[in-house]
């Protein structure tokens, strides 16, 4: 259904202040739900504020008040202690600060521990390349990647997220380390339909289509091995370094931890983006398979998806997570 992106901030903040967060808080994870829905990434939107109302109801929805508790910090980093908060609002406060600090440093990077879901990355990444700021991050979450070789989930479906700004569409790379992502489970689940086959496995350790039976087993690494290295690789990063949860040998909240790069720290920013613009012009002429309208680069989809519904004034939401989001307003 689609709805005007006024009314869905405003059905946002009114659902989340229900739940008993601030004004403030409330704001900052509209802004990322919301953000989702016009880049065509649902599994991030709407239907995480479902998940809130459950956390909510069970009691596990940190409602304290918004503040960054910085651990220790200098001129190119800064380490925060999340204490279980969603991460919206945590992660773009620290951006916050980390686009102060490189206005001198020109390179910071942020350790964040123990948050809850820290929601769609890839808006994070375009609010830095458009300063024209090179983005890179990992994040962690409890659980769901199975991997290679295992049955067992261990690690979360911990997505790398790149951000490059360019002359015009930026460049961004936001990619689960799993097949398919928690939030296509929730989707699929709250809209009563199934995944696709060859992604997920049940608690036997079998293949099956059925998101509630995901849920009780995981889902499988993209590429094999080389999908559930990345995974370990982000864990490590995410968790480890930050002092967040690793695994299930680690216990703690989700982690968060990304680098803030300014390009003229190597080089003239008209001349990266020049050549930025070359390869992407490069890869749009390159000849084209049977089939083939388009070769697109990561993130100009969801750009484009974006930039149509803003034009518009419109987004669009699933009928059936809409109808539920209201239910409870």
């Amino acid at each position: 259904m689609k709805i005007k992106v006024s009314e869905a901030n405003q059905i946002s903040q009114k659902f989340l202040e229900k739940l008993g967060l601030s004004p403030e808080e409330s704001t900052l994870i509209t802004e990322n739900v919301v953000d989702a829905e016009l880049a065509g990434r649902k599994t991030h939107g709407f239907v995480r504020l479902i998940s809130f109302k459950k956390q909510s109801d069970e009691k596990r929805l940190n409602i304290d008040a918004l503040k960054l508790d910085i651990i220790d910090e200098s001129p190119v980093h800064i380490h925060i202690d999340g204490h279980g908060k969603l991460g919206y609002g945590v992660i773009y406060k620290s951006l916050d600060l980390a686009f102060e600090k490189i206005k001198t440093s020109r390179m910071v990077s942020v350790r964040i521990k123990d948050l809850g879901v820290t929601g769609y990355i890839g808006g994070y990444a375009r609010k830095a390349t458009e300063k024209d700021l090179i983005f890179i991050g990992f994040n962690n979450s409890p659980g769901g990647l199975v991997p290679y070789g295992s049955k067992k989930e261990l690690w979360g479906t911990n997505p790398m997220t790149i951000g490059v700004p360019t002359e015009d569409t930026p460049v961004i790379l936001d990619m689960a380390s799993t097949l398919t992502t928690w939030g296509e489970l929730m989707v699929a689940k709250n809209e009563g339909r199934e995944i696709k086959p060859g992604v997920a496995i049940d608690a036997d350790g079998k293949p099956t289509t059925d998101p509630v039976k995901a849920m009780s087993g995981g889902l499988l690494p993209f590429a094999g091995y080389k999908g559930s290295g990345l995974g370990l690789i982000v864990e490590l990063l995410a968790g480890a370094l930050t002092g967040a949860r690793v695994g299930y040998a680690v216990p703690g909240g989700w982690g968060s931890f990304y680098i803030l790069i300014d390009p003229t720290l190597f080089r003239p920013l008209a001349d990266f983006k020049k050549d930025i613009k070359a390869a992407i012009t490069e890869l749009k002429n390159a000849p084209k398979m049977d089939g083939v309208e388009e070769i697109y680069f990561p993130g100009e989809q969801s750009h484009r998806l974006r930039q149509e519904q803003l034009s518009g004034e419109m987004v669009d939401i699933s009928d059936k997570i809409l109808e539920q989001v209201r239910s409870e307003l």
